[in-house]
């Protein structure tokens, strides 16, 4: 089934996953652009990507610019509730494979 380059939810689909790629290659070129190879942290580099291409997906659905859309999510905490939840997320999946790794020993 080939999808019309016209459809409404193609068209928005393509501004998400434009904007999720484009707001992942700045944020953790930023990132890169801020450290050093003695203060790089894997860990912070994964999660400024994810920050990154969240806000680049917004970005891609309103039409924004990167700026804008951050600056949007910023003033309303939506920010603050994604690094939260994220943060979260983060430390379950490394409790989760840490007790799995326990289990196979």
């Amino acid at each position: 089934m080939q999808i019309p380059i016209y459809d409404p939810l193609w068209l928005t689909l393509q501004g998400i996953i434009t904007g999720i790629l484009s707001g992942a290659i700045t944020s953790l070129l930023g990132y890169a652009k801020s450290v050093t190879s003695e203060t790089f942290d894997k860990d912070k580099a994964i999660q400024t990507l994810i920050v990154g291409a969240f806000i680049g997906g917004i970005a891609g659905y309103y039409g924004w610019t990167f700026e804008k859309a951050e600056t949007w999510a910023t003033d309303i905490g939506l920010i603050t509730v994604f690094e939260y939840v994220k943060k979260a997320l983060i430390r379950y999946i490394k409790k989760k494979l840490q007790e799995r790794k326990e289990e196979a020993a």
